[in-house]
């Protein structure tokens, strides 16, 4: 696990970018999140978290970050060629990577990154087609009408900087 801590301005200009996301998606009627029915603010939390973990991925890896605003399931960030889904999530009990298999991509590289702004932990990462298509990991966790996606434990992912330094692929 690695840790990133963002400064002030890192923090504001996140905080802006997913701002801005949620507005977008509200102007442009757009659904959010999967059948999630959280309040305004907690989409607002939600993106301003998704933001900030984008560019603690982009720093850690030594890229550039772009703050974008409704790109769909585009990739976050690109890293040699290779696309990336970040995932941020706040501490939980059991917090685990979230694979979605509708809109999800196979071949994409997905990172959990836990926030605990200002400092921000890389837990690891999975390669999509290791689990699209599959059973493998998936649940509702229980929550009706929630659609069934792939939750895959911390202490199986790899760990990020074998993605950094080529060791993986």
């Amino acid at each position: 696990m690695i840790e990133i801590k963002l400064d002030l301005y890192e923090l504001m200009i996140t905080s802006q970018n997913g701002l801005m996301r949620v507005y977008e998606s509200m102007r442009l009627g757009h659904d959010w999140g999967h059948g999630f029915k959280g309040s305004l603010n907690e989409k607002i939390a939600k993106s301003i978290s998704g933001s900030q973990a984008e560019l603690v991925v982009a720093k850690y890896l030594q890229i550039e970050h772009t703050y974008h605003v409704n790109h769909g399931n585009n990739a976050d960030l690109i890293f040699h060629d290779t696309h990336l889904q970040i995932r941020s999530q706040l501490p939980k009990k059991n917090n685990s990577l979230i694979i979605r298999p509708q809109g999800s991509k196979v071949g994409e590289i997905y990172i959990l990154v836990i926030d605990k702004a200002p400092i921000f932990e890389i837990h690891g990462f999975v390669n999509s087609t290791y689990v699209l298509g599959s059973e493998k990991y998936l649940t509702d966790f229980n929550i009706p009408n929630r659609p069934k996606c792939h939750a895959i434990p911390i202490n199986l992912l790899t760990p990020i900087d074998l993605l950094k330094n080529g060791a993986w692929n």
